[in-house]
């Protein structure tokens, strides 16, 4: 069953991934409007056309954003008028990310990347959860603290967005994901 099967009411955050991990607006899921195909995710996250959106952009990309959603067939999409400033997310450099590991390896990994994807590689003991099935419900083995990570960080930001739309564990999210750790070899 997909994750939003039963909400009528969403918020979407259309800011940069290191805008919504510094500003996060409680409630809101991340979809990124440049740089991650926003169309694709947006229509995965959200298959019904007729729910209530908020959506949370940058005043220079709140037109194009807005005819983007009409265009997909959203019709009940507004804009949300930002009330405070929201609070920081956790996330962490490559670098903090390789002193974890070299200091604690029973550091717990989420990554979110899809089945085919793990032929590139893949970090020793990380629990590999695909978005798409966090999409359809599926959740962490565990309700611990995670470092979450995709393939670049734009899907890690979605993911740990909806997980804690969920209430569920505590997360932090690696920037740049899997391949700049493995770039900084």
């Amino acid at each position: 069953m997909h994750i939003f099967t039963d909400r009528n009411h969403i918020i979407i955050d259309t800011r940069s991934s290191d805008e919504f991990l510094d500003h996060h607006i409680e409630g809101s899921v991340f979809v990124g409007f440049s740089g991650g195909n926003f169309k694709h995710w947006l229509e995965l996250l959200l298959p019904d056309k007729n729910a209530d959106i908020e959506v949370i952009t940058t005043v220079t990309d709140a037109d194009k954003v807005m005819a983007t959603v009409s265009e997909l067939g959203y019709s009940n999409a507004k804009l949300m008028e930002l009330n405070s400033a929201g609070d920081v997310l956790d996330h962490i450099s490559t670098n903090e990310f390789k002193e974890i590991i070299r200091n604690n390896n029973d550091s717990a990994v989420l990554d979110v990347r899809e089945v085919d994807e793990y032929s590139q590689g893949s970090m020793a003991n990380a629990e590999k959860l695909p978005l798409s099935d966090i999409l359809q419900g599926q959740l962490p083995k565990q309700d611990k603290q995670y470092v979450v990570h995709c393939g670049s960080g734009y899907r890690s930001v979605i993911a740990i967005s909806l997980l804690k739309l969920l209430g569920r564990c505590k997360l932090i999210n690696l920037d740049g994901g899997y391949q700049q750790l493995m770039a900084k070899k």
